[in-house]
This record gives C-alpha cells, structure tokens and sequence, in this order.
C-alpha cells in the first residue's frame, strides 16, 4: 500500500523523512512531563546530565528506523 499516492514519485521519501521528523517532535513532546518531573526529583544533577538522560530516555523509547529497501 502507498500511503503518499498523490505526490509524485521522487517525493515519496522526503515525505518519509518529514513525517519521521513530525513523529519523533511528537513523541518528544509526549516525555515533557516526565522530563520536568525528573528535574524536580534530581535537582543535583547538572543540566548537561539532564540532556543526557533526556536524550537516553528518548532514544530508547522511540521506534527504529526502517533502514530495510531504500533504493540508493
């Protein structure tokens, strides 16, 4: 199934990537409680291990790419 049927073909996989891009904007918009809550709880931290934890907690709850069948 062609989800991008009315784009020509040579959009196809910009559109992939942008609605990748909106995916992701999303789903980091969904962990913005958990991020405030764990800077009330671990005030010690330094904002640059915030970033990280944020960027771990990210990453691993986000779906993996589809690498398979690009045409390159």
């Amino acid at each position: 199934m062609n989800p991008y049927y009315n784009i020509p073909l040579a959009q196809h996989e910009a559109q992939r990537l942008i609605d990748r891009f909106n995916h992701d904007e999303a789903h980091w918009r969904s962990l913005e409680n958990r991020r405030k809550l764990r800077r009330k709880l671990l005030k010690e931290l330094t904002e640059k291990q915030h970033r990280q934890l944020d960027t771990i907690e990210f990453d691993a709850s986000r779906w993996p790419d589809d690498c398979i069948g690009r045409c390159i």
